[in-house]
């Protein structure tokens, strides 16, 4: 089934051979009616020596069928069914009453009391002495000294030059003629100044420095405590006590009681049963019969005893 599904050309196939194998069926058909009909034209029947034929018509085939028939059977069905039921009973019913008593409790009360008490402690007392101390301080001292410098201190002097051309060979001057001209010179003077110099000179001078010492002393100091002493106290307390009693009160309680109840049921069953049906032939195509003429027997010409068989059969319910 699965194969026909996923294969289309497949059952094209199977289509196409089924049509041409039911073409072939009613055009044999077809081709038969004709025949019968040529021959009954042709000639008159050889049993009544008439055409058409009044002789009678064949039995019809049977077939045996079996079909389902109902019928209907009735059964016992059992349900269950709930009556409501009330009734009246005595139910025991708590009552809580109060009553008042008195009991002695004993009570913890806690009183302040001031206890004195002496201590021990250690004070410290703080002594100072002063002690000579020597330290080194650093003076600046000024000197004043004498520096000798040099300066240079210009001086002109005149002097002769030669103003005219030297000769290549001798180096001389040519025509003898000198000029006088002014030359300036530096020459060192010297120059005593005083330079004040400061020099820083160590000197050891003396000083009183405190020095602190600490010692302790045992002293006895008196104190206060807050002491908190506890103490039983009895005390009156005034507390109400539950009394519970036990009282009938009638109650109605409602109880669904079940009930079985058998009812008849209706019930179709199917049971097989054989008959016999007659055999009906498909009649041929119209468009294959319909060049071909075909006289059906008269219903008059039959006889009064004998029935006609139909061509259509009332389909039955097969198994």
């Amino acid at each position: 089934m699965g194969t026909e599904t996923s294969d289309p050309g497949r059952k094209r196939h199977e289509l196409d051979t089924l049509r041409r194998s039911e073409m072939r069926i009613r055009a044999s058909l077809a081709v038969a009616a004709g025949l019968l009909t040529a021959v009954g034209t042709a000639s008159a029947c050889t049993k009544c020596h008439r055409n058409p034929c009044v002789a009678a018509a064949p039995r019809p085939a049977y077939q045996c069928v079996t079909e389902q028939v109902p019928y209907t059977v009735y059964k016992k069905q059992w349900r269950t069914e709930y009556d409501t039921v009330s009734h009246t009973v005595m139910a025991r019913v708590p009552v809580t009453n109060y009553v008042d008593r008195q009991r002695v409790v004993c009570k913890t009360v806690f009183d302040d009391v001031e206890v004195p008490v002496q201590r021990v402690v250690c004070k410290p007392i703080h002594e100072t002495d002063y002690v000579t101390q020597n330290y080194t301080v650093c003076k600046p001292v000024q000197t004043t000294q004498q520096v000798t410098s040099y300066c240079m201190q210009p001086s002109t002097q005149y002097v002769t030059v030669s103003a005219g051309r030297k000769c290549g060979l001798h180096h001389k001057p040519s025509c003898g003629e000198c000029k006088v001209v002014a030359q300036t010179c530096f020459t060192p003077v010297p120059v005593v100044k005083d330079v004040v110099v400061t020099q820083m000179v160590q000197e050891t001078q003396t000083r009183q420095v405190p020095v602190t010492r600490t010692r302790y002393v045992q002293e006895v100091v008196n104190e206060v405590r807050h002491v908190r002493q506890p103490r039983q106290v009895q005390e009156v307390v005034n507390e109400r006590v539950p009394v519970v009693t036990w009282t009938c009160e009638p109650r109605t309680v409602t109880k669904q009681v079940p009930r079985r109840v058998c009812e008849q049921v209706a019930v179709t069953k199917y049971r097989n049963v054989k008959r016999m049906v007659p055999v009906t032939y498909a009649a041929a195509p119209v468009e294959y019969a319909a060049p071909v003429q075909y006289v059906a027997p008269s219903m008059q010409a039959a006889p009064s005893g004998q029935a006609v068989p139909s061509t259509q059969a009332v389909p039955s319910k097969q198994i």
